[in-house]
């Protein structure tokens, strides 16, 4: 048998077994598109809960600019004997 035939049958079997597959797939793709416009809202939720982190980040950084030296806790230098 020659080479060519090989694709042939190849593509005539498993033409009809896809459409089969394809023409009775049971997959729920409505519930599919619910659930992505839920991680869409969940996206957008955790973008605002990141900006906020953010701001607080840059206020404490503020504050903590504003500590003078005295305020900061120091280490002891005295060794135990």
């Amino acid at each position: 048998m020659s080479a060519i035939y090989v694709p042939i049958i190849v593509a005539l079997i498993g033409g009809p077994v896809m459409w089969f597959l394809h023409r009775f797939d049971k997959r729920n793709t409505a519930q599919h598109g619910q659930n992505m416009e839920v991680l869409n809202r969940v996206e957008n939720k955790m973008d605002r809960v990141d900006g906020k982190v953010d701001r607080l980040d840059v206020k404490v950084d503020r504050l903590d600019g504003r500590v003078t030296s005295l305020e900061r806790p120091t280490r002891s230098k005295s060794k135990a004997v």
